[in-house]
């Protein structure tokens, strides 16, 4: 509503008695939609604040203004120095210029989403400020005054079709006129004029309200809350500085709504893989059972390249076909069985400990969600986002990180970040893997509890280890695992150079991680 043909004649009237006398000292931007220019005397300093980005354009007229020391670059450098003549008021035209010496005039086309600043000399477009708006090159300075008839005659000789007359209206006035009863069927001439000259009074009369819920500026009387100014300068600044508030607490309230909400959905997702995981545990068949059934069956005599055994389940009730390590007796096979049975429940344990933890954080970023969600104070938001900063703010490590089935593991990236990684970060008690006889990425398996991690992660984390080494395109490589207390450094050796004094070899197919 600022850019309405009615408010801009009275604020051209309004700039020209704290401008014309005064002479311009510099035109500059410090962003791509933003032009501030300075005017002064010798008394004082005016300043304009154009602000044309589409969603956001307005005119603001700041007591004062900072200038940036980068990022600001001079425009329209003709008008330095030059004097403000007059300010000038296009008939029914949403533009009003500024008139210079030396036949100078600065165009204010204010159309909306295609606002622009031109400067014309002598009539002829010298620049303009956006030059992506490709139909005012041809604009002519001298077509945008538009006269028009708006006599009772006019109107009944267009049936009553008041844009065609009054192409200035906008919306706001098109509902008023339609609420007052301009367009009731049956209605007699002499209301509908008077329905309209009340109207344009209204639109004349100096007075305009500013919306307190939403930012806007209206010229007829809203149903909604609003403050009343009688200076078009006063109420623009009031506006800008509704609207920039209100914009900037939408989109930090928005910001810190979108992250959250990046954060609820990676814990939703960490939980329900987990859980799929655990229940699949939980329903495959016990391996303590399996070797129960062969515990019971010792006597029999094993072909020690069986790879399978069919014995009778006395949990089921029925056959079981039971898979074997080949020229391992039954014993020992179920010895095998047993240990993986002890793995399967620390790993249970480690997915209820890890699914628990995630709930407790997804529960906080709800929590933190809704809070966002109910906040009205840009200032209560700017604390929120710093205590959030602060709260998410960890030591930046230097190694590719990710988690598998509730471990954490860390590869280094480069041989600095090897020696880094095995020597200072990593613990005694982790698990230390690296590509055989290649050169690669150490990769640690963080075991703070002391465990004996389950070969199936072991297996997954030397493909990742394999992928990161030189390894990385063969079909199959073998890769070293170790605790990281038997890894040590010579003194002397080239980065990411180690001795182990106790290892295991696993063979694996090279593959990149997954990230969770």
């Amino acid at each position: 509503m600022q850019f309405n043909y009615y408010f801009l004649k009275a604020l051209s009237n309004e700039l020209s008695k704290h401008l014309v006398g005064n002479k311009i000292s510099a035109i500059f931007s410090q962003n791509k939609n933003e032009l501030v220019l300075c005017f002064i005397n010798d008394r004082s300093n005016f300043f304009i604040k154009a602000n044309l980005d589409g969603q956001s354009s307005l005119l603001s007229f700041p007591t004062s203004f900072a200038r940036a020391k980068k990022n600001s670059v001079d425009l329209f450098s003709e008008l330095s120095g030059q004097h403000v003549l007059n300010v000038r008021q296009f008939e029914n035209e949403r533009s009003f210029s500024i008139q210079f010496e030396k036949n100078f005039e600065l165009l204010f086309k204010l159309h909306g989403r295609h606002s622009n600043i031109l400067l014309f000399q002598k009539n002829e477009l010298l620049s303009l400020f956006k030059n992506n708006i490709e139909k005012d090159q041809q604009l002519k300075l001298n077509d945008l005054d538009r006269p028009i008839n708006q006599s009772k005659e006019a109107i009944i000789n267009v049936g009553f079709d008041l844009f065609k007359i009054y192409p200035t209206f906008d919306k706001h006035i098109k509902n008023h006129l339609k609420v007052k009863g301009f367009y009731e069927e049956g209605q007699p001439l002499e209301t509908k004029m008077n329905v309209l000259e009340s109207v344009l009074s209204e639109l004349n009369d100096s007075n305009f309200y500013l919306l307190k819920e939403v930012p806007g500026l209206r010229l007829i009387r809203p149903d909604t809350a609003y403050e009343v100014y009688n200076n078009p300068i006063e109420v623009s600044n009031q506006l800008a500085r509704s609207f920039f508030s209100n914009q900037g607490f939408a989109q930090l309230k928005n910001k810190l709504l979108t992250q959250v909400n990046k954060e609820i959905k990676k814990c939703e997702s960490y939980i329900s893989q987990n859980e799929n995981k655990l229940t699949e545990i939980e329903n495959r068949r016990g391996y303590d059972e399996l070797a129960n059934i062969l515990m019971a069956n010792l006597h029999l005599k094993l072909d020690p390249s069986a790879s399978h055994i069919e014995l009778f389940d006395f949990y089921a009730n029925e056959q079981v076909k039971i898979k074997l390590k080949p020229k391992l007796s039954l014993q020992h096979n179920a010895e095998h069985l047993y240990r993986k049975a002890k793995n399967q429940s620390k790993e249970v344990e480690v997915l209820k400990k890890n699914i628990l933890s995630k709930k407790k954080i997804l529960k906080e970023l709800i929590e933190r969600k809704d809070l966002i969600s109910s906040m009205d104070d840009i200032n209560k938001l700017k604390t929120l986002e710093k205590t959030g900063e602060k709260s998410n703010t960890k030591e930046p490590k230097p190694f590719i990180e990710f988690e598998i089935e509730g471990f954490q593991v860390f590869a280094g990236k480069n041989a600095k970040n090897n020696d880094l990684l095995t020597q200072k970060f990593a613990k005694k008690d982790d698990l230390w893997l690296h590509a055989r006889d290649v050169s690669g990425s150490h990769v640690i398996i963080r075991n703070p509890n002391g465990i004996k991690i389950p070969i199936g992660i072991i297996e997954q984390v030397a493909q990742i280890a394999a992928w990161h080494s030189k390894r990385k395109s063969d079909t199959l490589c073998p890769v070293i695992y170790t605790q990281k207390k038997y890894v040590r450094k010579p003194k002397g050796s080239l980065p990411g150079q180690v001795l182990l004094s106790k290892e295991e070899v696993i063979l694996v197919e090279p593959k990149r991680e997954i990230h969770q």
